[in-house]
């Protein structure tokens, strides 16, 4: 192959890194995901650079250069490397410690296509799941890595960055008058990319319903589906707003009802029926991390999604209607 060839592939896994998120190939579409990833300045950098990271390393090491250009291998880094923006204060430190994760989270993804691959399962978003675990735990240890106190200091931030415009147009968003739940599934959205604001959430869910519909709906089906359950239940729904755990609903409506199922009204249907089992674990799984002062972040939506793929292998009359 050319270099020109390997140049234009490593172009391409850039932004498709970030379309697979949201399981997506439309290049506008990532080019909105990259956009909203820097409206928190940093989180953006560490994301952008954790995903040239991966890919170069994933080029150098010899690994399939048109499935690093699918993106497959550079979203989870690019979660990484968001996840670890966001929590710590930029350093060379953190741009170490991005090195590191980026490397760890593309060894992971390689070794996990290897494992579960041969039941042609996807790993998801697990790689990163793993990767950020490790260095959270790690980085405790860190005594050079500063806290980040931007969510703190967020108008400060805003100020230096755009001065009082951007001041304005934060608290014109933020101050939007929209029903609580309405409210919550957009900071739920934005939460998946990091950027826990309401203006992160109303673009990507424009650009959803830009690009594809079908996704659109599934995640308002999926997250009101958790929203109503958790309300029949008696469970606490002020844990969807300042946990931004309602992703998972949204991600995993997606994935079932339609991009790993053929879209239908079966796989509508499981989509409402799977939501509440999501819920449980979810719920579950606050509890047991809480011990290890861990978040869980996508854990449900890729152990739900794994086992639902994985027991539709023993059908004994498999359909693609479902």
């Amino acid at each position: 192959m050319k270099q020109s060839d390997d140049i234009k592939l490593f172009l391409k896994a850039i932004p498709n890194s970030y379309g697979q998120v949201f399981f997506s190939d439309q290049r506008l579409f990532a080019g909105i995901l990259l956009v909203v990833t820097f409206f928190d300045l940093y989180a953006g950098v560490f994301g952008l650079l954790s995903v040239i990271i991966t890919n170069l390393v994933g080029f150098l090491l010899g690994f399939d250069k048109k499935t690093i250009s699918k993106g497959v291998f550079g979203f989870n880094s690019l979660l990484v490397g968001l996840g670890l923006g966001v929590y710590f204060e930029p350093s060379l430190y953190l741009v170490l410690v991005i090195l590191m994760g980026a490397i760890l989270t593309l060894l992971i993804a390689v070794s996990l296509q290897g494992v579960i691959g041969k039941y042609a399962l996807p790993y998801l978003s697990i790689p990163f799941l793993l990767s950020i675990w490790v260095m959270t735990l790690a980085t405790k240890e860190f005594t050079a890595l500063g806290i980040s106190e931007r969510g703190i200091y967020t108008f400060n931030d805003l100020y230096t960055i755009g001065g009082d415009p951007l001041v304005r147009i934060y608290e014109w968003w933020n101050d939007l008058q929209l029903p609580k739940s309405l409210r919550v599934y957009f900071i739920s959205l934005g939460a998946i990319l990091f950027q826990y604001n309401l203006l992160s959430g109303i673009i990507l869910s424009i650009g959803l319903l830009l690009f594809s519909r079908i996704s659109f709906s599934l995640s308002l089906i999926g997250f009101y589906t958790a929203y109503l359950f958790y309300e029949i239940i008696g469970a606490d729904i002020s844990e969807l707003s300042y946990s931004y755990i309602g992703f998972n609903y949204i991600l995993t409506s997606i994935a079932i009802g339609g991009f790993f199922i053929i879209p239908s009204k079966r796989s509508y249907l499981w989509v409402v029926l799977l939501i509440p089992i999501v819920a449980m674990i979810t719920i579950s799984l606050s509890r047991v991390f809480a011990i290890f002062s861990l978040p869980f972040y996508s854990l449900p939506f890729n152990l739900v999604v794994l086992l639902f793929l994985y027991a539709l292998k023993f059908r004994l009359r498999p359909s693609v209607k479902l």
